[in-house]
């Protein structure tokens, strides 16, 4: 029989989740006062977890983390409203995000003990408490369009996609540290997933750091101008046009279009000369906006003219992984600039498809020209590509 879980045999129910243990026999005295989840953040910054002698400091952390506050969707929000912070953004924005947009993220039992919310609620093994999230149940049920079907390789939609090649050795906090969920966040003005200093990286950790940039002639070429996703991507989810207020529930056109299949390389928003983003051309994911998106929450009392000064094709890091894809498949003798570059006689101009160039947009984005133009390539692919 599997040992009683510790919690049990320290703590009683009403320790956590409150209530009167003193009416044993009357469910409405009972749960007088019962807290549904113990681990949820009241306005104080407090929960149950973090209480003196159980989990003070992870969980004194975690009221600030990334993962928890989502610092990082909230500058975006406020970037959209022309607000520096999200706490300028109207009421209406605040609230209306507060209720669409934190369902999943994330308390400590949304990882340690519940299926999220969102994703159906229920226990992940009875009341017990698991040190390691569950990764189908709590990392993926809420990571699901982006990230879980590009890892696992089943999207429907898609069936040639085949798994990530870590999917069968690695679960998800093989590469996103227990630090990355749980550290506090100090800036919260500027600090998001890809600015972080707990940023998973391919080239630490003892994974892909053995002369990895000496490793073949592509290496040796391309290894601090073009990101890995580049090469070593498969096609990966994009999502567009989403509106906020439950409208993307019944709006036929969000429905019958998302998620759509696409890969495109642009130029790298977020380049700096850190070793992360080091990267000139990167991979880039359409991400869920539209010029309206944000009207239900408030945006036509409030609406700036900043939806062009931000991009609607973002740095993206896909969990499409393999060694070998349409771009570094050198079967048959061919080179893989064959699958890459642009040029007739060094490449092949059917590659332009692969490419975030304006004429895409204006033929099928034509209100997100303006938005986009920091990172497309026009006139900034390699010389001999073109």
């Amino acid at each position: 029989m599997d040992k009683v879980d510790q919690h049990f045999e320290l703590l009683s129910c009403v320790d956590c989740h409150k209530g009167n243990s003193k009416q044993p026999n009357n469910k409405e005295l009972a749960h007088l006062g019962l807290v549904k989840d113990p681990s949820e953040f009241d306005a104080d910054g407090k929960n149950s977890c973090s209480k003196s002698g159980c989990h003070e400091d992870i969980a004194g952390n975690y009221k600030n983390s990334l993962h928890q506050k989502l610092w990082g969707e909230k500058r975006m929000v406020a970037r959209r409203f022309g607000k520096q912070s999200f706490g300028q953004c109207l009421k209406e924005t605040r609230d209306g995000y507060s209720s669409e947009c934190t369902d999943c993220h994330a308390t400590c039992g949304d990882c340690h003990i519940s299926i999220p919310n969102s994703a159906g609620q229920g226990f992940v093994s009875s009341h017990r408490f698991n040190r390691t999230p569950d990764q189908k149940n709590n990392c993926t049920a809420c990571h699901g369009s982006r990230i879980a079907h590009d890892f696992f390789g089943d999207y429907d939609a898609v069936p040639e996609r085949l798994p990530d090649v870590h999917s069968s050795s690695h679960n998800c906090l093989g590469c996103h540290s227990m630090a990355e969920m749980h550290s506090a966040v100090s800036d919260t003005a500027q600090t998001h997933r890809y600015n972080y200093a707990n940023l998973p990286s391919c080239e630490e950790g003892g994974c892909h750091d053995d002369n990895l940039s000496t490793k073949n002639l592509y290496h040796t070429t391309h290894f601090d101008s073009i990101s890995c996703f580049v090469c070593h991507a498969q096609d990966y989810n994009n999502c567009t046009a989403c509106h906020v207020k439950g409208e993307w529930k019944t709006d036929p056109n969000y429905q019958n279009n998302n998620p759509a299949e696409d890969f495109r390389i642009g130029l790298n928003p977020l380049r700096t000369q850190s070793e992360q983003h080091r990267f000139k051309f990167v991979t880039l994911r359409h991400i869920p906006i539209a010029r309206d998106s944000y009207a239900n929450w408030g945006a036509a009392s409030d609406n700036p003219s900043d939806y062009d000064q931000f991009p609607t094709w973002k740095y993206t890091s896909p969990h499409s992984i393999l060694r070998f894809t349409a771009r570094t498949d050198t079967s048959g003798g061919k080179s893989c600039y064959e699958s890459c570059h642009t040029k007739t006689g060094f490449g092949n101009p059917e590659n332009k498809k692969l490419f975030l160039f304006s004429e895409y947009l204006q033929n099928n984005w034509p209100d997100e020209v303006n938005a986009n133009l920091g990172v497309v390539v026009d006139g900034k692919l390699p010389d001999g590509w073109e």
